[in-house]
């Protein structure tokens, strides 16, 4: 095998490669949408910061990377990178070891630069390619996944009692305490997401401009649960037409274990088949056990996100 830097003369069996790939993962989750456009490599193509593994002069698999950013993966300085799910593959035969392979020669570069945190998004399915880097010391961090809007029925919720509706933007507000909660929860053991007030405050400022619609769960006027949508999320899948993608989910904790999260997606559900919209995404942070319960009762993953942090001790840092 040999390795070389990801270039354009690699771009158009790299999307060979990046196509094969997402139709094995529809073979084992039907609802993604088989129209998909893969997002473009040339930008990957351009940084120089990808490797190419070539076997007898054709491409066996590539791994790219964005330009590397300070405060990577909710830390404070660190230098870290991420490559994305279509930036990423390899053929079929001998995968487990071609990713190992092309990670190692990637690995010796980026650590030269002094990036600290890797991050790839990865195929639910592939088991080698998750096996392989598994073994070279990442671990799970985020899914992505999806769900087939077919004919939800709206008759059958569970708390009838309840009042389910669209906020409009100038409503937005009436929320911010509990998008704070969530923050705040997310900060708690076991997920660990650390951020700051200044932080908080930069998103909901981008939240209540009008970045996602909000609907919500409202008992005698009060609310006391909301789901956000918004038009695009992580990966190449969610910029499909038809789809819209969930970003952010919470119950009053009085009112949890009534399934009022159930039925406020059945009305999200509901609202967007009248949209006709027919597919919903969500993506959320594996380590987070409420996230990672409820919407694996509803939708199919087809990313499993890793991570990895580099120790870069031997060059005193």
């Amino acid at each position: 095998m040999k390795f070389v830097t990801f270039g354009k003369e690699h771009l158009e069996e790299a999307k060979r490669i990046a196509w094969e790939n997402y139709l094995e993962e529809r073979v084992f989750v039907p609802a993604l949408p088989e129209d998909i456009k893969l997002w473009d490599l040339n930008y990957f193509a351009k940084n120089g910061l990808g490797v190419a593994a070539l076997n007898q002069g054709k491409l066996a698999g590539f791994l790219c990377w964005f330009y590397p950013w300070s405060g990577a993966f909710d830390t404070k300085n660190s230098l870290g990178t991420f490559s994305p799910l279509h930036a990423n593959g390899a053929i079929k035969k001998n995968r487990y070891r071609i990713y190992q392979d092309v990670y190692e020669e990637v690995s010796k570069r980026l650590a030269n630069q002094n990036v600290q945190i890797l991050g790839l998004s990865l195929y639910a399915h592939d088991e080698q390619s998750k096996s392989a880097l598994f073994e070279y010391g990442f671990g799970m961090r985020c899914k992505d996944c999806i769900l087939r809007i077919e004919n939800p029925d709206f008759a059958h919720i569970k708390n009838k009692d309840l009042i389910f509706e669209e906020l409009p933007l100038n409503e937005f507000p009436t929320v911010r305490e509990f998008r704070k909660e969530l923050n705040e929860h997310l900060k708690e053991a076991p997920c660990f997401m650390q951020s700051d007030d200044n932080d908080f405050n930069q998103w909901i400022t981008k939240v209540e401009k009008g970045d996602r619609r909000t609907f919500v769960a409202k008992k005698e006027g009060q609310t006391i649960a909301y789901l956000d949508v918004a038009e695009e999320a992580e990966t190449f899948v969610t910029c499909h037409p038809k789809m819209r993608n969930l970003k952010g989910a919470y119950c009053k904790p009085e009112f949890r274990g009534m399934k009022i999260i159930d039925d406020l997606l059945l009305y999200v559900l509901a609202t967007l088949k009248s949209e006709r919209f027919e597919y919903l995404g969500v993506d959320f942070e594996s380590y987070n056990p409420t996230a990672n319960r409820f919407w694996g009762k509803h939708f199919a993953e087809y990313t499993n996100s890793v991570t990895r942090k580099i120790e870069l001790w031997s060059k005193g840092k």
